[in-house]
Protein backbone atom coordinates (compact mmCIF):
# COMPACT_ATOMS: atom_id res chain seq x y z
CA UNK A 1 0.00 0.00 0.00
CA UNK A 2 1.43 3.16 -0.89
CA UNK A 3 0.32 6.16 1.05
CA UNK A 4 0.41 9.94 -0.84
CA UNK A 5 2.45 12.27 1.43
CA UNK A 6 -0.06 14.77 2.89
CA UNK A 7 0.16 18.14 1.24
CA UNK A 8 2.06 21.28 3.06
CA UNK A 9 -0.66 23.72 4.34
CA UNK A 10 0.76 27.22 3.69
CA UNK A 11 -0.02 29.17 6.92
CA UNK A 12 -0.34 32.71 4.76
CA UNK A 13 -3.43 34.83 3.66
CA UNK A 14 -4.72 35.35 0.14
CA UNK A 15 -5.02 38.23 -1.54
CA UNK A 16 -8.73 38.92 -0.51
CA UNK A 17 -8.23 37.89 2.92
CA UNK A 18 -5.71 40.50 3.50
CA UNK A 19 -7.76 43.32 1.31
CA UNK A 20 -10.59 42.74 4.07
CA UNK A 21 -8.27 43.08 6.88
CA UNK A 22 -6.81 46.16 5.79
CA UNK A 23 -10.46 47.26 5.39
CA UNK A 24 -11.30 46.39 8.54
CA UNK A 25 -8.53 47.66 10.39
CA UNK A 26 -8.46 51.23 8.53
CA UNK A 27 -12.14 52.05 9.22
CA UNK A 28 -11.50 50.90 12.92
CA UNK A 29 -8.61 53.21 12.65
CA UNK A 30 -10.91 55.91 11.33
CA UNK A 31 -13.77 55.27 14.38
CA UNK A 32 -11.15 55.55 16.67
CA UNK A 33 -9.26 59.31 15.03
CA UNK A 34 -12.71 60.44 14.91
CA UNK A 35 -13.75 60.10 18.75
CA UNK A 36 -9.98 61.08 19.25
CA UNK A 37 -11.11 64.53 17.91
CA UNK A 38 -14.31 65.00 19.07
CA UNK A 39 -13.06 64.35 22.60
CA UNK A 40 -10.64 66.91 22.19
CA UNK A 41 -13.05 69.15 20.55
CA UNK A 42 -15.59 68.72 23.37
CA UNK A 43 -12.62 69.12 26.13
CA UNK A 44 -11.68 72.82 24.72
CA UNK A 45 -15.47 73.67 24.21
CA UNK A 46 -15.74 72.63 28.59
CA UNK A 47 -12.22 74.69 29.26
CA UNK A 48 -13.71 77.85 27.40
CA UNK A 49 -17.28 77.76 28.59
CA UNK A 50 -15.71 77.15 32.16
CA UNK A 51 -13.27 79.74 31.82
CA UNK A 52 -15.96 82.93 30.65
CA UNK A 53 -18.35 81.30 33.89
CA UNK A 54 -15.47 81.85 35.80
CA UNK A 55 -14.74 85.75 34.88
CA UNK A 56 -18.63 86.32 35.00
CA UNK A 57 -19.13 84.89 38.41
CA UNK A 58 -16.21 87.00 39.80
CA UNK A 59 -17.21 89.64 37.70
CA UNK A 60 -21.14 89.45 39.40
CA UNK A 61 -19.94 88.92 42.66
CA UNK A 62 -17.79 91.88 42.31
CA UNK A 63 -20.49 94.29 41.23
CA UNK A 64 -23.50 92.80 43.15
CA UNK A 65 -21.58 93.18 46.55
CA UNK A 66 -20.65 97.26 45.65
CA UNK A 67 -24.52 97.94 44.33
CA UNK A 68 -25.79 96.77 47.45
CA UNK A 69 -23.51 98.42 49.74
CA UNK A 70 -24.16 101.98 47.50
CA UNK A 71 -25.57 105.12 49.12
CA UNK A 72 -27.25 106.06 45.78
CA UNK A 73 -27.62 105.50 42.12
CA UNK A 74 -26.48 108.94 40.54
CA UNK A 75 -26.36 108.41 36.85
CA UNK A 76 -27.46 105.75 34.65
CA UNK A 77 -27.15 104.91 30.93
CA UNK A 78 -27.74 101.57 28.65
CA UNK A 79 -24.47 101.03 29.23
CA UNK A 80 -23.02 102.35 32.13
CA UNK A 81 -24.20 103.19 35.62
CA UNK A 82 -22.72 105.29 38.37
CA UNK A 83 -23.37 104.82 42.01
CA UNK A 84 -22.22 106.62 45.21
CA UNK A 85 -20.56 103.48 47.86
CA UNK A 86 -20.65 104.08 51.45
CA UNK A 87 -17.47 105.80 51.67
CA UNK A 88 -18.08 108.19 49.25
CA UNK A 89 -16.48 107.02 46.12
CA UNK A 90 -18.26 107.60 42.96
CA UNK A 91 -17.87 104.51 41.23
CA UNK A 92 -19.10 104.17 37.07
CA UNK A 93 -19.44 100.73 35.42
CA UNK A 94 -19.00 101.15 31.67
CA UNK A 95 -19.24 99.23 28.68
CA UNK A 96 -16.57 99.37 26.06
CA UNK A 97 -18.56 98.12 23.00
CA UNK A 98 -15.55 98.41 20.70
CA UNK A 99 -12.82 96.98 23.02
CA UNK A 100 -15.48 94.36 24.67
CA UNK A 101 -14.69 94.99 28.04
CA UNK A 102 -17.01 95.99 31.08
CA UNK A 103 -14.89 98.39 32.93
CA UNK A 104 -14.82 100.02 36.48
CA UNK A 105 -13.71 103.47 36.98
CA UNK A 106 -13.48 104.40 40.66
CA UNK A 107 -13.38 108.16 42.01
CA UNK A 108 -10.11 107.47 43.64
CA UNK A 109 -8.15 106.79 40.39
CA UNK A 110 -8.56 103.24 40.62
CA UNK A 111 -9.66 101.13 37.50
CA UNK A 112 -10.95 97.88 36.41
CA UNK A 113 -11.67 95.75 33.45
CA UNK A 114 -13.98 93.28 35.07
CA UNK A 115 -14.62 91.42 31.93
CA UNK A 116 -12.83 91.26 28.60
CA UNK A 117 -14.92 89.58 25.45
CA UNK A 118 -18.41 91.49 26.39
CA UNK A 119 -20.97 91.60 23.82
CA UNK A 120 -24.00 93.08 25.68
CA UNK A 121 -24.02 94.75 28.70
CA UNK A 122 -27.68 96.71 29.81
CA UNK A 123 -29.10 98.20 33.23
CA UNK A 124 -32.78 99.01 34.14
CA UNK A 125 -33.40 101.01 37.41
CA UNK A 126 -36.59 100.04 39.61
CA UNK A 127 -38.30 101.34 42.89
CA UNK A 128 -39.66 98.52 44.96
CA UNK A 129 -43.10 99.94 46.37
CA UNK A 130 -45.17 98.43 49.84
CA UNK A 131 -48.57 96.73 48.39
CA UNK A 132 -50.36 94.49 50.73
CA UNK A 133 -47.43 93.99 53.22
CA UNK A 134 -45.16 92.77 50.05
CA UNK A 135 -42.51 94.73 47.92
CA UNK A 136 -43.36 94.53 44.51
CA UNK A 137 -41.06 96.55 41.63
CA UNK A 138 -41.98 98.84 39.59
CA UNK A 139 -40.27 101.10 36.80
CA UNK A 140 -38.17 104.07 39.14
CA UNK A 141 -40.02 107.25 38.68
CA UNK A 142 -39.27 109.42 35.87
CA UNK A 143 -38.96 112.79 37.58
CA UNK A 144 -36.46 112.56 40.30
CA UNK A 145 -35.65 108.82 39.43
CA UNK A 146 -32.49 109.33 42.10
CA UNK A 147 -34.85 109.40 45.23
CA UNK A 148 -36.75 106.45 44.39
CA UNK A 149 -34.72 104.14 42.53
CA UNK A 150 -34.28 101.01 44.76
CA UNK A 151 -33.57 98.09 42.93
CA UNK A 152 -31.07 97.68 39.85
CA UNK A 153 -31.06 94.96 36.93
CA UNK A 154 -27.85 94.11 35.29
CA UNK A 155 -28.24 92.08 32.20
CA UNK A 156 -24.73 90.97 30.08
CA UNK A 157 -24.03 88.40 27.46
CA UNK A 158 -20.08 87.31 27.00
CA UNK A 159 -18.95 85.16 24.41
CA UNK A 160 -15.25 83.82 23.49
CA UNK A 161 -14.35 82.03 20.63
CA UNK A 162 -11.27 79.20 20.14
CA UNK A 163 -9.50 77.53 17.26
CA UNK A 164 -10.41 80.19 14.39
CA UNK A 165 -14.44 80.28 15.23
CA UNK A 166 -14.82 76.55 15.58
CA UNK A 167 -15.42 76.37 19.41
CA UNK A 168 -17.96 79.35 20.77
CA UNK A 169 -19.25 79.45 24.17
CA UNK A 170 -21.31 81.93 25.19
CA UNK A 171 -22.55 83.50 28.79
CA UNK A 172 -25.60 85.21 29.63
CA UNK A 173 -26.04 86.73 32.98
CA UNK A 174 -28.79 88.33 34.84
CA UNK A 175 -29.67 89.74 38.20
CA UNK A 176 -31.64 92.07 40.09
CA UNK A 177 -29.58 93.70 42.99
CA UNK A 178 -31.70 95.64 46.17
CA UNK A 179 -29.72 98.52 47.16
CA UNK A 180 -29.58 98.08 50.95
CA UNK A 181 -27.74 101.31 52.32
CA UNK A 182 -30.65 103.14 50.70
CA UNK A 183 -33.56 103.27 52.94
CA UNK A 184 -37.41 101.99 51.10
CA UNK A 185 -39.55 104.63 49.25
CA UNK A 186 -42.78 106.18 51.42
Amino acid sequence: MFIKPARKSHDAFTLVEAVVAMGVFSISGLALAAIFLFSIHSFAAIANYSTLEQANRTAMDKLTTEIRQARAVVAVSTNSITVIDGDGISITYHFNPQNRQFIRNASDGSRKVLLENCNLLNFKLYQRNPVNGTYDIYPAATNNWQATVKVVQLSWKTSRTLLHGRINSENVQTARVVIRKRPDPI
